[in-house]
């Protein structure tokens, strides 16, 4: 069957900003698909959003799935 994998990774970038990247990964239709969403936000001190990143790097993941499935 189908399988996923989702990592959420916050990190500093040489400043006080932080970026956060989300990776998801999956197999459909023998083709293995990996989207990296980042997010540095241009205000030091705001933190991207975890929830929102994810939500939107799984809906483009569920996207690509079914244009990949035909």
């Amino acid at each position: 069957g189908d399988e996923a994998f989702v990592d959420d990774a916050l990190s500093s970038s040489g400043s006080t900003a932080k970026q956060r990247t989300v990776t998801v990964a999956f197999r459909t239709s023998n083709v293995i698909v990996t989207i990296e969403y980042e997010e540095q936000p241009a205000t030091v001190g705001v933190v991207p959003d975890s929830k929102e990143m994810q939500d939107k790097a799984r809906k483009l993941a569920a996207q690509l799935a079914d244009s990949l499935a035909g």
